[in-house]
């Protein structure tokens, strides 16, 4: 299993969490190539203005992976060019038929971000193209309800599921699901021994 450090961008701001503490892109440490940092950016997200400059000073020590909510071929082109091994987009907000242009320009995987109780027909029937899907929903709702842990157990036979997790306690309860790895707040993810999680 994969443990990713995820970092947050807010008001062209870097924080370990959605609401913690300031990061400086200079002390964030070299990752070796097993590692990346996933970068989720509610400025892309929320306002389409996504924070380049800042993934390409990432990008600069470590692989990353953005969540930014491209809207356009273009703007994927742009996060690419900007660092990106791996891109994550929302199906409301990038043509689902676009994937596959984007394939023919790049070697970046591509995800989409995916709610296991709102949007189970993209799960069943994904866009050609797709390399795997982020998972936001939390442990609680999973075990609230047998079907959704049925339903991701089968998604993780198919493709690679990534979930985004804030407590290092349940990186075991991911891994028996049979996820790919865990989409880590970087604040949790230093303390993490990884080499325990590994397949």
């Amino acid at each position: 299993m994969e443990i990713f450090p995820l970092i947050y961008i807010k008001n062209r701001k870097t924080r370990d969490a959605i609401d913690g503490n300031l990061l400086s892109i200079s002390d964030l440490p070299e990752l070796s190539d097993d590692y990346m940092f996933y970068i989720k950016d509610f400025d892309g997200i929320e306002k389409d203005a996504s924070n380049l400059e800042t993934y390409q000073k990432i990008s600069n020590k470590s692989n990353i992976w953005v969540d930014s909510g491209p809207r356009t071929f273009g703007d994927v082109v742009d996060i690419i060019m900007a660092g990106a091994s791996r891109i994550t987009i929302m199906r409301n907000l990038f043509p689902m038929k676009e994937i596959l242009n984007v394939k023919d320009v790049s070697d970046s995987m591509i995800y989409i971000n995916a709610d296991l109780e709102k949007e189970k027909d993209i799960l069943f029937d994904p866009p050609l193209g797709i390399d795997g899907f982020i998972i936001f929903n939390d442990r609680n709702q999973i075990e609230s309800d047998f079907k959704t842990g049925e339903l991701l157990k089968t998604i993780c036979i198919k493709y690679k599921v990534y979930v985004v997790e804030t407590d290092q306690k349940n990186i075991s309860y991911w891994k028996e699901l049979g996820v790919a790895g865990v989409l880590l707040n970087f604040d949790k993810f230093k303390s993490v021994n990884k080499d325990d999680f590994r397949n």
